[in-house]
C-alpha cells in the first residue's frame, strides 16, 4: 500500500469532513455565539470527545489494528471472531459506564469546570446528558473503521464523519432559528449523529461479512493482547486528553466566553491537523506494523522520514498563515449574527497561539504511530504525562497576563517539548533515523514559507478594505480568497522551483 497515495485519500475525505463541520459551527456562531449557552454546549461536546480519543482513536485503534491485521491475513475465520470479542467487550464495558456517568453527571461538570456560574452548569448538565452516549455509538464507529482500514478501504472510514456533520447541519436548518439559541436541538443533533456515522462504516462492513453480535467475550491470548495493549494506550490517551482538560478547567475560571474562544479556534486549526496527521496516522500504523513484523527496517525508517516530509510540506506553510491571518479567517468564517467583533478578536488571538504548536501536533502523531508499529504503548504515557505536567505549568505561568492567548500558547509549547521527548527516545533506540533528504528538504523549506509571510505581509493592507466590506460576506469571502490563493501560489511556485514537491516519489512510497 502506498503512503502518501492512501494518506491523500483519507485526507480528501477528512478535509470535506472539516468543510462540512465549519458549515455547522457556522451556524453555531451566527445563533448562539460566544454565549453562556454556547460555553455549556462546548462543555457537553468535550465529555463525550474526551472518551472518544480514549476509547474510539489513538488507544483502540494502536490496540486492535495491529493485532487484526497480522490474524486476518492467515487466520480469517479467528480474526472474525476477534472482532465479535472486541465488539461485545466494548459495548458492555460502555453501556455500564453511560449508565454511571449519566447518574453522577452534575459531579462530573463540577470537576471539569469547577469556574462556571450556575446558569452554564445547569445548562451543561442538561446538554451532556444529551450527548454523552455518543460515546458508545462512536466507538462502535472506530472498531468497523479499523476493519475497514485494515483491508485498504480508508475512503469509506474516513467519510463518516461527513454523514454525521451533514445530519447536523441538517437538523439545524430544518430547526426553527429560535429554537436553536436555548441549544437542547444542537445537543441532540450531535446525538443523532453517532447513529448516521456507526451506520456508514457497517454497511460496507455486513457487505464484507463482518456482522458480529452481541456475546460474552472468550479469554484467548489475541483479547490478553488487545487488553495489554489498551490500557496503557487508554491511560496515554487520556493523559493527552488531561492535557486538554486542563485548558478546559482554566478556562472555565477566566471571563465568560473562553471555553468557546477554545472551541472555534480549535475548529480552525484542526484543519491542517486532520489533513496530515489523522491521514498520515491512519494509513502508517497498519504499515509499519507490517514492516516491524517482517524486519524490513529500512523500509520502515523510510516511510517515516517521507511521513514527517509529507507532514511539514503541509504543516509549516498553515502554521505562517493561520499566525498572519488568523484575524481574517475568523472574522469571515464566523463573525456574524451572536459571534460579534470582540468574539472575533479573541477567537483570533487564540487561533494564532495554537498554530505556533501546529507542526509539533502532527510530529506528535507520526512518532506516537512510531511506537504503536512496534507494540510499545506505555513510552508514549511516560512522555504525554510529562508534557502534561508543563502544560499545567505554563498555563499558570501565562494566563494571568494573556488570558485565552496564554492557554494557547502553553498548549503550543507542551505540544514541542512532547515532540521532541519523543524523537529523542526513538533516536535512542534507533527506531528512527533521519536520511540525508530530509535533512536537506526542511533546510530548503524554509525558503517557501518566508515567501508566503513576504507575500501576505504585502498584500494584507492591500485588500483590507475589502476585508472589512459591509456590503456583503460575498466581499469580504472574495477578499480571503485572495489572501489565501497569494499565499499558496507563492508557496508552491517556491517549492516547486526549490525540488520539493516530489509526489511521484511520494506516491511510490
Amino acid at each position: 500500500m502506498r503512503l502518501v497515495s492512501s494518506a491523500l485519500n483519507v485526507a480528501f475525505f477528512t478535509i470535506l469532513s472539516r468543510l462540512t463541520g465549519f458549515f455547522r459551527d457556522i451556524l453555531m456562531a451566527q445563533y448562539i455565539g460566544t454565549s453562556f449557552v454556547m460555553d455549556a454546549l462546548v462543555i457537553a461536546i468535550k465529555i463525550p470527545s474526551f472518551l472518544r480519543r480514549i476509547f474510539a482513536e489513538g488507544a483502540f485503534n494502536s490496540s486492535f489494528v495491529p493485532i487484526y491485521s497480522a490474524m486476518h491475513v492467515n487466520q480469517e475465520n479467528e480474526s472474525r471472531e476477534f472482532i465479535k470479542d472486541v465488539f461485545s467487550l466494548m459495548t458492555g464495558i460502555l453501556i455500564l459506564l453511560i449508565v454511571v456517568v449519566e447518574l453522577v453527571m452534575p459531579s462530573v461538570i463540577t470537576v471539569m469546570v469547577p469556574g462556571v456560574n450556575e446558569e452554564v452548569f445547569s445548562l451543561a448538565v442538561s446538554f451532556s446528558r444529551i450527548t454523552f452516549p455518543f460515546i458508545l455509538l462512536i466507538s462502535l464507529t472506530a472498531l468497523f473503521s479499523g476493519v475497514l482500514n485494515t483491508h485498504d478501504r480508508f475512503g469509506a472510514a474516513a467519510s463518516s464523519q461527513i454523514a454525521g456533520n451533514l445530519f447536523i447541519v441538517f437538523i439545524m436548518k430544518m430547526v426553527d432559528p429560535s429554537m436553536l439559541g436555548d441549544g437542547a436541538a444542537v445537543a441532540t443533533a450531535i446525538m443523532g449523529s453517532g447513529f448516521v456515522q456507526l451506520l456508514w462504516v457497517y454497511v460496507p462492513c455486513f457487505l464484507m461479512g463482518v456482522r458480529p453480535s452481541l456475546r460474552k467475550p472468550r479469554k484467548n491470548q489475541a483479547m490478553q493482547n488487545f487488553g495489554k495493549r489498551m490500557i496503557p494506550a487508554a491511560v496515554g490517551s487520556g493523559v493527552l486528553q488531561i492535557n486538554l482538560f486542563v485548558d478546559t478547567i482554566i478556562a472555565s475560571l477566566l471571563p465568560m466566553g473562553t471555553i468557546s474562544y477554545l472551541y472555534y479556534a480549535d475548529r480552525l486549526y484542526h484543519l491542517p491537523i486532520s489533513i496530515t496527521g489523522t491521514a498520515l496516522g491512519t494509513v502508517l500504523l497498519p504499515m509499519l506494523s507490517r514492516q516491524w513484523r517482517e524486519n524490513n527496517v529500512d523500509g520502515a525508517m523510510h516511510n517515516q522520514n517521507r511521513a514527517i516530509e509529507f507532514a511539514m510540506l503541509i504543516t509549516l506553510p498553515a502554521m505562517v498563515g493561520l499566525i498572519y491571518l488568523s484575524g481574517p479567517l475568523v472574522m469571515v468564517i464566523f463573525e456574524r449574527g451572536a459571534f460579534d467583533n470582540v468574539s472575533s478578536i479573541a477567537t483570533a488571538e487564540t487561533l494564532a497561539g495554537f498554530a505556533t504548536g501546529l507542526p509539533a501536533y502532527i510530529l506528535i502523531k507520526i512518532f506516537n504511530t512510531s511506537f504503536f508499529a512496534r507494540q510499545d504503548t506505555v513510552t508514549p504515557i511516560k512522555v504525554a504525562l510529562a508534557g502534561m505536567i508543563v502544560n499545567v505549568i505554563l498555563n499558570f505561568l501565562l494566563i494571568h497576563k494573556f488570558k485565552h492567548l496564554g492557554i494557547a500558547l502553553a498548549t503550543s509549547a507542551a505540544s514541542w517539548f512532547n515532540a521532541a521527548v519523543l524523537v529523542y527516545l526513538l533516536k535512542k533506540r534507533k527506531f528512527i533515523n533521519f536520511d540525508c533528504a530530509l535533512w536537506k528538504f526542511l533546510a530548503k523549506i524554509l525558503i517557501p514559507c518566508g515567501l508566503i509571510f513576504l507575500v501576505l505581509f504585502v498584500m494584507k493592507p492591500i485588500v483590507s478594505p475589502y476585508l472589512h466590506s459591509t456590503e456583503g460576506i460575498h466581499i469580504r469571502s472574495v477578499a480571503l480568497g485572495v489572501l489565501v490563493c497569494s499565499g499558496l501560489l507563492a508557496y508552491f511556485v517556491a517549492a516547486w522551483l526549490a525540488g520539493l514537491l516530489r509526489f511521484k516519489e511520494y506516491m511510490s512510497t
